[in-house]
């Protein structure tokens, strides 16, 4: 059984923390939310784990408002101040066992958004020994606005490895997201 794309209530609350921080929550933006997204701006953490269109049609509304370059912020905010401090204590393991590299990050993705999001998978290929691809499958038919907020959760990674980076716009290919990331 294929678990349906849902975002946990730590990283709706984050988002939705972040787009504040931003001064992206603006009333361009809740005047057009529906009573449904509404209520998850009011209350995030009403449950442990949203539906991923609900989630999503609050990023769909910033998106179309603030533009694809601010959502990816948020979407490294929202990593970067409540993500994070969840999976500090994985990514520390990593770094003592595999060294705090990209390439190690990326390769354990999968463990670390496993408390920010259900019904997605990842894959990580390494092209060189600084730059591969990660490819966010299974993917809602919401993929084009969680595209910027996958590119800030890369960002996420190349900050925490503490490297300079690029993380260039995903490419949407059916179901998928493939981002080609580089470091130096």
């Amino acid at each position: 059984m294929t678990v349906p794309f849902q975002a946990s209530s730590t990283y709706v609350g984050g988002a939705i923390k972040a787009l504040r921080k931003l001064a992206l929550l603006d009333d361009a933006v809740t005047s057009r939310l529906t009573p449904a997204q509404r209520g998850i701006v009011q209350a995030p953490w009403a449950q442990g784990w949203w539906p991923g269109r609900d989630a999503t049609g609050i990023a769909q509304v910033a998106f179309e408002v603030h533009g694809r370059e601010k959502l990816e912020l948020t979407g490294f905010e929202t990593a970067l101040s409540s993500v994070g401090p969840i999976i500090t204590p994985l990514v520390s393991v990593i770094g003592a066992i595999f060294g705090l590299t990209p390439q190690a990050l990326f390769e354990r993705m999968p463990d670390l958004v496993s408390t920010s999001v259900r019904g997605v998978a990842l894959a990580w290929t390494r092209a060189s020994p600084a730059s591969g691809t990660l490819v966010v499958s299974n993917a809602p038919p919401e993929l084009p606005v969680l595209e910027p907020l996958w590119a800030g959760a890369c960002r996420y990674i190349l900050h925490t490895a503490r490297v300079e980076g690029r993380v260039p716009a995903g490419r949407v290919e059916g179901e998928q997201i493939r981002f080609s990331v580089d470091w130096s």
